[in-house]
């Protein structure tokens, strides 16, 4: 039976404008999007299913939590000519990361995978855009198996708060290129309230 205490929790902040840069002194492979005349624009992070953020189900198995994801590709000026078809962008890979929002201090670990997704221009003055929809692993189910989400199965609880739930924010980062050349990337986040609803 599940616990009628524990609400899930979904929100997202789309950042719907190109990133100008991705800075870091210690990664590598960073992104400077600067020379991009496109934009990539996040319009939706919608998660998949009514269960989401559960770390077990009800018939006891862990899996995976997915997200909707639809985007969108614009020109940033009204006055390019460049041909079309060379801004169209291919998302090649999305990371996750998460920052706790309720005081904890451990974090989920993060991961990268790599995806292969068009998203077509939609020209100036277009009102109705040009859509890409994609399905997405957000939560591996390995994850969950892993502390800190596995305090939730046992002992029962989060032993930095004390609370039966985790909450944080999954930051998801997508990173492509234009057919030319040019990077891009965009970010957006959901907020998750991890539990274990079938407890």
């Amino acid at each position: 039976m599940r616990n009628p205490n524990v609400m899930r929790v979904f929100s997202l902040v789309a950042l719907p404008t190109l990133l100008l840069a991705v800075v870091s002194c210690s990664a590598t492979g960073d992104i400077d999007d600067t020379s991009a005349p496109v934009q990539l624009i996040l319009r939706s992070l919608t998660p998949v299913g009514a269960n989401f953020g559960d770390v077990v189900s009800d018939d006891g198995t862990v899996s995976d939590n997915q997200i909707d994801a639809t985007f969108v590709a614009r020109l940033k000026r009204v006055t390019d000519t460049t041909a079309p078809a060379l801004q169209e962008i291919v998302v090649e890979r999305y990371e996750v990361e998460y920052r706790r929002t309720d005081g904890g201090a451990k974090v989920p670990a993060g991961m990268q995978r790599a995806i292969t997704a068009k998203v077509q221009i939609t020209p100036h003055g277009i009102v109705e855009e040009t859509l890409t929809a994609l399905t997405l692993t957000l939560i591996p189910g390995s994850q969950k198996l892993e502390p800190p989400l596995s305090h939730l199965i046992s002992p029962g609880f989060e032993p930095d708060t004390g609370f039966v739930t985790i909450q944080a924010d999954a930051i998801v980062t997508f990173y492509g290129r234009t057919i030319a050349g040019d990077p891009v990337s965009v970010t957006g986040q959901v907020g998750v309230q991890f539990a274990n609803y079938g407890s």
